[in-house]
């Protein structure tokens, strides 16, 4: 009952609290997206399919932010600055833009600070499974308290009230602590772990099959007729079910099944009605981060070093949330959602075949010449 209390009081006492409000900052900004749609498909007179490029823009720049980042820049104080500093301007001048063109570029643009941030998060956050633990549990924790409060910002306040609070979020990681262990500037030779490579197309798919259906889920929900409080309910309970998953531990063996879990959920947001609605989208949020984190700490573990294929593993998973809209943009007709739902259920089996099989193969052979683990 108090584990939300007690897991933000840490992250206010916390050496690296910096890094963990980055963290949240990002999520504010991701967890806006359903409900930013619409409120911008009303102001700018476009239709919500278009609307939603706007989620495969922001994304795009978050994807090109990581993958670039874990390769060429050394993690630092300097870039957790700039980069948070960069997302207040870029949201700001969004509630400015005359245009839906000026709109996605500053969305790109906004993307790509989010992108740094959360490389910067995730990359301290491989040192240990604690530290993946609790920047793991950020992301739903602050899921959980911002959708019902952008769900109401967005009704009330329109687009550009929801940009000035996601300005305000990215604020405080530009002023509290963070510590940095140092990581490589340029990565001289990567880890020979084909089982890796594999493991982050399996991440980006699943992403992009997910986000197809899932940033529609506002829409959905308005086409069954439910009310938008509830449909705010429903992301907040996913978000708390997310939270829960993300608190167990992170070297738990990876499973695909809780992939298929995220299969299932998705036909029920599509197909169901009401009652389903809400619990696919509640355990929807649950099988994600029952999923994720265990194959992050994989990847880790056949790494020549924790930190180095986050970046890639991030990248990837932001490519696939980037796909996702854009595809999705394109099978919606008239608000009907069947072939959109139809893609998501392939893709997230597809993703979980994968993962089974690689968990197969790891069971019979051993990490490449050189990869310690963790």
């Amino acid at each position: 009952m108090f584990a939300p209390t007690r897991l933000f009081y840490a992250i206010r006492n916390n050496a690296d609290a910096g890094l963990l409000y980055a963290a949240a900052a990002v999520t504010v900004l991701f967890a806006a997206t359903p409900f930013v749609i619409p409120a911008v498909a009303d102001e700018f007179d476009v239709t919500v399919g278009r609307a939603g490029y706007l989620s495969s823009a922001q994304v795009g720049g978050f994807a090109l932010a990581a993958f670039v980042a874990g390769r060429r820049f050394r993690a630092d104080r300097r870039i957790l600055v700039g980069a948070s500093l960069a997302g207040v301007v870029f949201n700001l001048s969004s509630m400015l833009a005359p245009t839906f063109a000026v709109l996605v570029g500053l969305r790109v643009l906004t993307g790509i600070s989010g992108g740094l941030l959360v490389w910067l998060a995730w990359a301290d956050a491989m040192r240990d499974s604690s530290a993946l633990r609790k920047v793991a549990a950020v992301g739903p924790l602050t899921a959980l308290v911002a959708a019902p409060l952008l769900s109401w910002i967005a009704d009330v306040g329109g687009a550009d009230a929801v940009f000035g609070v996601i300005a305000i979020s990215f604020v405080p990681s530009a002023l509290l602590p963070a510590t940095f262990s140092g990581s490589r500037k340029i990565r001289k030779r990567l880890s020979p772990s084909r089982s890796n490579v594999v493991l982050i197309i399996a991440l980006g798919i699943n992403t992009m099959a997910g986000s197809a259906l899932f940033v529609f889920g506002a829409v959905i929900g308005e086409s069954l007729g439910i009310d938008p409080v509830l449909v705010s309910v429903s992301y907040s309970l996913n978000a708390l079910a997310g939270f829960i998953a993300a608190r167990r531990s992170a070297a738990n063996m990876m499973n695909g099944t809780w992939i298929l879990g995220m299969a299932l959920c998705a036909a029920g947001v599509a197909f169901g009605g009401p009652v389903l609605f809400v619990l696919g989208m509640t355990f929807w949020g649950f099988c994600f981060w029952m999923s994720t984190p265990p194959i992050l700490h994989a990847i880790a573990a056949w790494s020549l070093a924790p930190d180095e294929r986050v970046g890639d593993a991030q990248s990837a998973m932001a490519i696939g949330r980037a796909a996702g809209p854009a595809i999705g943009a394109m099978l919606v007709g008239d608000a009907v959602f069947t072939s959109v739902a139809i893609f998501t259920i392939v893709g997230l089996a597809v993703a979980a075949t994968t993962v089974l099989g690689v968990g197969q193969y790891r069971r019979t052979h051993a990490p490449p010449v050189g990869v310690v683990g963790v």
